[in-house]
């Protein structure tokens, strides 16, 4: 089992797309906003598109993770998390929690008590989405390759991909209803390349650790204040 690329991509590309101000869409390939341009874009007309400078692999499990199927009913709307608990919403309509009106957050919180774990697929009504979903202390390790970056997109990605120790991201289904929690974290082994090395007599050496903490800069991310208090998952 994997957690597929491209939906780590997207959950990535998200946060970042707040953390750089990447609010004005791209119109021509000439005036691109940050996310578009270190992640790719594909506009209107010839020669309107541009491949990203970031490659994702696929997160593999090791060992294989224990799922389980849940049974979540809607419509959910009259359920809101707030001030650490689940309670009744009269008006029936999800809460929505955005930064800036323009990029929504889900923020972290237990199971919602509508949700229902079962012992196997056993589907009793049409209003309800029925699926497994991976139980949690499990582990999964993915690559991520980038090239041609400048130093702020870099310290901005890192920010992007760790976030900090009481901070987590969000990925998959039902995550308005406490699924999808998850944190990162760049491993020791990571490098950049010395390109001069890497074609050189010198190849010995071409391989750089990535010193995260040197890199570290919240002066390069926007929204830094909201995203700290939506992306808080201290209660997990």
């Amino acid at each position: 089992y994997a957690l597929p690329s491209k939906t780590i991509r997207g959950m990535l590309r998200h946060i970042y797309s707040v953390a750089s101000d990447s609010k004005e869409a791209s119109k021509v390939i000439s005036e691109l906003n940050p996310t578009d341009s270190l992640f790719g874009w594909v506009g209107e007309g010839q020669n309107q598109a541009i491949m990203g400078r970031l490659s994702f692999g696929f997160g593999k499990f090791s060992p294989d993770p224990e799922l389980a199927w849940f049974k979540v009913p809607y419509p959910y709307g009259n359920w809101e998390y707030s001030n650490n608990q689940w309670k009744g919403n009269k008006e029936g309509f999800a809460a929505k929690l955005t930064i800036n009106n323009a990029w929504r957050i889900f923020p972290h919180a237990p199971l919602s008590p509508i949700v229902k774990k079962l012992d196997d697929f056993a589907p009793d009504t049409p209003q309800a989405s029925y699926f497994r979903a991976i139980l949690p202390s499990f582990r999964c390790q993915f690559n991520i390759r980038f090239w041609n970056l400048e130093k702020d997109e870099l310290q901005r990605l890192i920010w992007c991909i760790m976030l900090e120790p009481n901070l987590a991201h969000k990925l998959g289904r039902c995550r308005y209803l406490g699924f999808g929690s998850l944190r990162l974290k760049i491993l020791p082994e990571s490098f950049v390349i010395d390109w001069d090395k890497r074609y050189s007599n010198d190849e010995a050496n071409w391989r750089l650790p990535l010193d995260v903490n040197s890199w570290i800069n919240t002066n390069q991310i926007k929204h830094y204040k909201e995203l700290q208090k939506v992306l808080d998952a201290k209660q997990l």
